[in-house]
């Protein structure tokens, strides 16, 4: 592969991999697949990164969490993002909505997060024998019951928070009223949401909406991780014909899941997805979007062509029918010395993700003031990095690994060490040439 990937004594924080601190230092491959995106939402926490897994949508823990499940209209873009990946820091957009709230008696119920998911909240008070039960329903599903004697004995829940003094009143249930959403300031929102970002662990975020303002911003962020703060991220974003960055993955196309539509837009936190849960040896060339059913603005072989030209992350209809990614790769398309036509796949971009982060990781762990810059300091690091290198050989993620390009050195200042090495990532099959000799 052309050009050349190098990173010397940059001082980058955490990059939250896998790692083990032991006696002997060592190093491990580090793990993938946290995306993240910034929608509106009816339920949730307010100015934070709300962790949600794959698992969550499916076993109704999400609904704590972000007011739906996957079996809900509005978990449609976050379904498209956790179909693929295993977890998703989400932040929620809209800001400055009111809690519902409902009084009967000496209780007071009030939601815990503003937004109209709280409207679907009842509250029921029975008894039995001096013993009251409070029960509290979301959209008519027992969600939490407490037997108490007095309202101070109830205790908040995910959905509910409890006030008041005195003895219960039996009621066949009270609803919350008055949640509202809030509003979406994009001019404050996003900016808040990539502060958080720039602190979290994840590999891949999506923009789900179509502003190209907003994906200039994105994409400068995204530059910024990988230029100043040494984290080697991507951003998925839809119609941004500016986009020629490694960091960058352009998309414009939508599809239909049967009677519904994914829009450009939203298909980005699906590309998303399989972005940041595809390994360093899986490339995502032919990847299958699951449940699609037919392509919204589907292109010709010609503007196929094209399109790939420009860095766009597109897809087709395969010779089964299905709905498939055409090429794995990322917006670059202006090649240079240092930046070839290899940083246009994102196989390779993973690849080289992973060498900055884990070695980074392990040096901040395991090296950086711990071990003496001395020849046997630095020969324990050499170590550490050969046989982490080699680990990768095995893998399939690099090939033709020469221990001898590998040089670990004393650098100017006196507690610098200076790394360099030359690996040759692998990329998964992608295009077939054939020609056919008939005798």
């Amino acid at each position: 592969m052309g050009g050349r990937w190098t990173s010397q004594n940059k001082r980058i924080p955490d990059t939250y991999l896998n790692f083990t601190a032991v006696a002997q230092p060592s190093m491990v491959v580090g793990d993938r697949g946290i995306g993240t995106l910034a929608i509106p939402l009816s339920w949730g926490p307010e100015g934070e990164l709300i962790e949600v897994f794959s698992t969550d949508l499916i076993d109704g823990n999400s609904l704590s969490k972000v007011g739906f499940t996957a079996f809900d209209e509005e978990s449609k873009v976050l379904n498209l993002m956790l179909s693929n990946c295993y977890k998703a820091l989400v932040y929620r957009l809209n800001s400055g909505g009111v809690r519902a709230t409902a009084t009967s008696g000496g209780l007071t119920a009030r939601a815990v997060y503003p937004g109209t998911k709280g409207n679907q909240i009842t509250v029921m008070v029975t008894e039995t024998d001096g013993i009251f039960t409070v029960t509290t329903f979301v959209a008519g599903i027992s969600r939490d019951t407490q037997p108490v004697s007095t309202v101070q004995e109830l205790k908040n829940n995910a959905y509910v928070e409890f006030s008041g003094f005195g003895a219960l009143t039996v009621n066949a249930g009270i609803s919350l009223t008055g949640g509202t959403d809030g509003t979406v300031n994009t001019a404050t929102a996003y900016p808040s949401y990539l502060a958080l970002a720039r602190k979290a662990r994840w590999q891949t975020m999506a923009l789900t909406q179509d502003n190209e303002a907003f994906a200039a911003q994105f994409a400068s962020f995204a530059n910024q991780m990988w230029n100043d703060e040494g984290r080697y991220v991507q951003v998925v974003v839809a119609n941004y014909p500016s986009a020629d960055d490694r960091a960058v993955l352009n998309s414009d196309v939508g599809a239909m899941m049967g009677s519904v539509e994914v829009t450009a837009e939203e298909a980005t936190a699906w590309a998303a997805g399989i972005t940041a849960g595809a390994s360093i040896v899986q490339s995502n060339v032919g990847k299958v979007f699951a449940g699609a059913t037919r392509i919204l603005n589907e292109r010709t072989r010609s503007e196929i062509e094209d399109a790939l030209e420009r860095g766009m992350f597109i897809l087709s209809t395969n010779q089964s029918g299905e709905i498939a990614v055409v090429n794995d790769i990322n917006s670059l398309h202006t090649f240079t010395s240092e930046l070839s036509e290899g940083m246009q796949l994102n196989q390779v971009v993973r690849v080289m993700s992973e060498v900055g982060t884990t070695v980074t990781d392990t040096w901040e762990r395991s090296f950086k003031g711990k071990v003496q810059n001395n020849a046997d300091g630095r020969s324990t690091l050499k170590s550490v990095l050969l046989t982490y290198f080699n680990e990768l050989q095995r893998l399939g993620a690099i090939e033709d690994f020469d221990s001898e390009t590998l040089i670990v050195g004393a650098g100017t200042a006196k507690d610098a060490v200076v790394v360099e090495v030359a690996i040759d990532p692998v990329a998964a099959m992608a295009i077939l040439y054939m020609t056919v000799y008939v005798s």
